[in-house]
């Protein structure tokens, strides 16, 4: 009966994390527009690829984009061709891949803290992942991230399995959770590379640094493990090298991987201890029990399964902190080994010293009041007026809610107040990504074009027109959400194109206007405006002002 009880408590909280990470996933994937840059570079790949039938090639309109392998954009194809179309440009579609990542991930770092420690630190470890900021954020975005950590915490929880029951006095050897180990893997492979491949196997390497005995190897069936690695992987890079005449891997290994280890890429460098300082930020409700969770873990180090969660996180946070090239969520695969034992010295209820509980109770009251204060002020910094009010509320609640989960760890219960930090930080999310993001109407700057166009009677997609010609503004959106053959030129080449095609839009940047104006004069016709588009571009950080032409009917 105990068994059957606790059986059955499992799937409870199985279904309560599943329900828990699906609400915050919910948060802004209708609501938020089309993001800059690396969303809309993504989901215009998809496009292309469902335009033409061709799933090997990934491009971005006639460039090759030899950055990551194909699965993602066959995940986002997957879900356009079941939820939506091509045409119809919804950005939604192609974030499900996304969504279902995060709500993956906080699954098996349940599954993993049941495994390691207990059902209830499993429950808490989970909560504190799935609402993390930077989760809920790459649950919205269409790009790798949510969906690679997915697949990484799922080789880890089969490698956790593997690894406790070599160690054990069963003499038996299971197939199912190697094979799920290598399955995981190749999915990872196919998500983004060798991430996957490092991160699992600096965590080998540290346990077998820590006990130098290789018996658990032979539990992995590394020769079977090979051998669906080869099967899953070799024949799309067969074929994509053929594609690009093996141009993909020069440039994915070559110009992009290890181009970010030596050198900062795309003005994303940072100093060693980045990612030390963010944490608190991205993984704001575990920011309270970190001091504790550090103490506890190096006392506890020797434990096999505390060790594993060390070997989860340092030798590749190691990596990631060494690298030139730093974005916020590269150590996103890392964050369910850091929840898990920030949970299970939560539950563990050990003695923390009082100067490390009140520490992180006031910082993380401190960043409580800094995300209401961002709730709070953002619709007045770009345009959201008539949000305001309700945007004030909404950060005053974050922020009292805050103070209520910083009493909690304060007075030392870190159980309660881990999982009030939890629902503290699914608000936010919703507030941020539903609330107020997409009332942020100055930094919409490619939606409001499409507007325009569609209320002119001049959108590509929509209607029997030309593709839109764009100069001063090359955002991967617009390309999205104008039209895989929209074209992005100069002032001068814009005026042509219009000669070329009077049914054609050209939206044309303040800056480029007098050339613009120089080349209609010596093709000898005229322009009408049919709108002016005012925002702030966050991509580079420069405001815009753009103008909507078409060619004047009166016009020769």
């Amino acid at each position: 009966m105990p068994a059957v009880m606790k059986t059955d408590a499992r799937i409870t909280h199985v279904i309560a994390v599943t329900i828990f990470a699906t609400f915050i996933t919910f948060a802004g994937l209708w609501a938020l527009p089309p993001l800059d840059r690396d969303e809309t570079r993504f989901a215009q790949a998809t496009v292309q690829m469902l335009e033409t039938g061709d799933f090997i090639n990934i491009r971005f309109q006639d460039s090759e984009r030899n950055k990551k392998p194909a699965g993602i954009y066959w995940l986002q194809a997957a879900s356009v061709s079941v939820f939506s179309t091509a045409d119809s440009r919804e950005i939604w579609a192609y974030r499900i891949p996304s969504m279902l990542g995060a709500v993956l991930a906080a699954i098996f770092t349940y599954l993993a803290g049941v495994r390691l420690f207990d059902p209830r630190t499993a429950l808490l470890g989970a909560a504190l992942l799935a609402s993390s900021p930077v989760l809920a954020g790459e649950a919205t975005i269409a790009k790798t991230d949510a969906m690679l950590l997915a697949s990484i915490t799922l080789a880890q929880l089969a490698f956790i399995e593997v690894y406790a029951h070599a160690n054990s006095n069963s003499r038996e050897r299971g197939w199912l959770w190697s094979i799920v180990f290598w399955l995981a893997l190749s999915v990872g492979v196919l998500l983004k590379g060798p991430i996957a491949p490092m991160i699992v196997g600096l965590t080998g390497a540290a346990l077998l640094f820590r006990r130098p005995k290789v018996h658990w190897l032979s539990h992995l069936r590394p020769i079977a493990g090979l051998l669906i690695l080869f099967l899953m992987i070799i024949p799309w890079a067969i074929a994509i090298g053929l594609a690009t005449e093996w141009r993909f891997f020069s440039d994915s290994f070559g110009a992009d991987m290890l181009a970010k280890v030596g050198t900062p890429q795309e003005g994303h460098g940072a100093p060693p201890g980045y990612y030390l300082l963010l944490i608190p930020v991205l993984l704001w409700p575990v920011t309270a029990m970190l001091p504790g969770a550090i103490t506890f873990a190096w006392r506890k180090r020797r434990d096999w399964n505390i060790f594993f969660l060390l070997s989860w996180i340092i030798p590749s946070w190691l990596v990631f902190e060494l690298s030139a090239t730093k974005l916020p969520h590269y150590v996103l695969p890392l964050y369910p080994a850091i929840a898990l034992l920030a949970a299970h010295t939560a539950v563990s209820c050990v003695k923390i010293p009082k100067w490390a509980t009140h520490a992180g109770a006031i910082f993380y009251l401190g960043l409580g009041l800094v995300f209401g204060g961002v709730v709070a002020i953002l619709p007045l910094l770009y345009g959201a007026d008539s949000f305001a009010p309700v945007a004030l509320a909404a950060g005053v609640v974050i922020s009292g809610a805050s103070a209520v989960a910083a009493a909690l760890f304060w007075r030392g219960r870190n159980v309660a107040g881990g999982f009030t930090a939890a629902v503290v930080s699914a608000s936010l999310a919703w507030a941020l990504l539903a609330g107020v993001l997409p009332r942020l109407y100055d930094l919409q700057i490619s939606p409001r074009i499409s507007e325009a166009l569609e209320a002119a009677g001049r959108h590509p997609l929509r209607n029997n027109v030309g593709p839109a010609v764009l100069a001063g503004y090359y955002e991967p959106s617009v390309v999205f959400m104008l039209g895989t053959k929209t074209i992005l030129t100069d002032g001068a080449g814009a005026a042509r194109s219009l000669s070329e095609d009077a049914s054609r839009a050209a939206i044309i940047e303040s800056k480029m206007k007098p050339e613009f104006d120089a080349e209609l004069s010596d093709i000898g016709i005229s322009v009408r405006a049919l709108a002016v588009i005012n925002g702030f571009n966050y991509s580079n950080g420069d405001t815009v002002s753009l103008t909507v032409y078409t060619v004047d009917s009166s016009s020769p």
